[in-house]
C-alpha cells in the first residue's frame, strides 16, 4: 500500500487538469481582455473618419485667410483687381461672410463640401505697438458634416 498524505491522495501521484476556480479565472480575465479589445475595436471604427473631416475642415480655414491675405488693407488703393470675392474690395469686407456649403472665390459650389460651413470675422486689433486702426485679428470657423467647429485665426498689420 501507497503512503498517504494529509488529504488522502497518495503521494508521488500529480493532479491532472485544472480546479473550477482555476477555470473560473481564466475564463474572467478572458471575458475582461476580450472587452477591452471589443471597446478600443468599436471606438477606433466610429471615430476613424473624424481626422479626414478635421483635415479637410484646416484646408477650407486656411484656403480661406489665404484667399482673405490677398485682399488690401481698408484704405489702401489698389491699380488691379485683387483675387477674391465679388465686390470684396478689402480685408474688412470678409467680416460677417457665411458660407452654407464652401464656394471658390467666384461663387462656385465646391464639389463634396455642401456639408461643410464656413464664417469670417475681421475685427480691428491692437497688438505689440500696432494701433488697432492698423491692425486686424482674422478669424475663420469652419463647421464639419458631423457638427465640429475648427477655429483658425491671423493677425495682420498694414505693411
Amino acid at each position: 500500500m501507497r503512503a498517504c498524505n494529509d488529504r488522502s491522495r497518495p503521494v508521488g501521484r500529480r493532479q491532472r487538469g485544472v480546479s473550477l476556480v482555476e477555470l473560473i479565472v481564466a475564463i474572467t480575465l478572458a471575458g475582461v481582455l476580450l472587452g477591452g479589445i471589443w471597446s478600443g475595436w468599436t471606438l477606433l471604427s466610429r471615430t476613424s473618419a473624424d481626422p479626414l473631416v478635421a483635415r479637410q475642415q484646416l484646408a477650407i480655414a486656411q484656403s480661406l485667410l489665404r484667399e482673405i491675405e490677398l485682399q488690401p488693407q481698408p484704405g489702401d488703393a489698389t491699380a488691379a483687381p485683387t483675387p477674391g470675392r465679388t465686390g470684396y474690395a478689402s480685408i474688412t469686407d470678409y467680416d460677417g461672410l457665411v458660407m452654407t456649403g464652401i464656394t471658390d472665390a467666384e461663387g462656385t459650389a465646391v464639389a463634396g463640401l455642401e456639408s461643410y460651413g464656413a464664417t469670417v470675422s475681421v475685427k480691428p486689433a491692437a497688438l505689440a505697438g500696432v494701433p488697432s486702426t492698423e491692425g486686424w485679428w482674422i478669424l475663420v470657423t469652419v463647421s464639419g458634416p458631423q457638427g465640429g467647429a475648427m477655429q483658425i485665426g491671423q493677425w495682420r498689420a498694414r505693411r
